[in-house]
């Protein structure tokens, strides 16, 4: 199986079965969720639900993640052994905390996956981290989304 990563997703080919047909796994900026799969067959014959019930979709899936997380490892590289957080926290850790949301949020990179990859530590972790460094005022506060509102009675 081939899998290669690009900006808008993850192509997977020559999967056992599928020799000829390509797959393609769309991600959307700033996530490493998958929002999108497109195939495309060697002949561009219709596909038919049998043939669709029949795709590997967990192997397919599986393989554009690792990729997807690869990229994101690949990117943001791992800290040195001696570079963890120091106990109690710090503004120096923080800092570089910072430093590395706005060098993941440029390149659409989720920045809490990012920090958790380069420290080596869980999401969770990460989030606490963007926090702390957000109250200490080195991250500034996330956007406001826009409000849903109620559909007219009369309407």
């Amino acid at each position: 199986m081939k899998v290669t990563s690009k900006a808008s997703g993850v192509t997977v080919e020559d999967v056992p079965g599928y020799e000829d047909t390509l797959f393609l796994i769309g991600y959307p900026p700033n996530s490493t969720k998958a929002n999108g799969f497109y195939v495309k067959t060697p002949d561009e014959a219709p596909l038919t639900s049998t043939w669709l019930r029949r795709l590997p979709f967990d192997r397919l899936l599986r393989a554009a993640a690792e990729a997807r997380a690869e990229e994101i490892a690949t990117a943001v590289g791992s800290a040195p052994a001696g570079e963890g957080r120091p106990y109690g926290g710090g503004e120096e850790h923080l800092a570089r905390v910072a430093a590395l949301f706005e060098w993941a949020t440029e390149r659409n990179i989720p920045p809490r996956r990012a920090i958790a990859t380069r420290w080596a530590r869980s999401e969770a972790t990460a989030g606490r981290w963007i926090a702390e460094a957000r109250k200490s005022g080195l991250i500034p506060a996330p956007e406001p989304r826009a409000k849903r509102t109620a559909p007219d009675a009369g309407a």
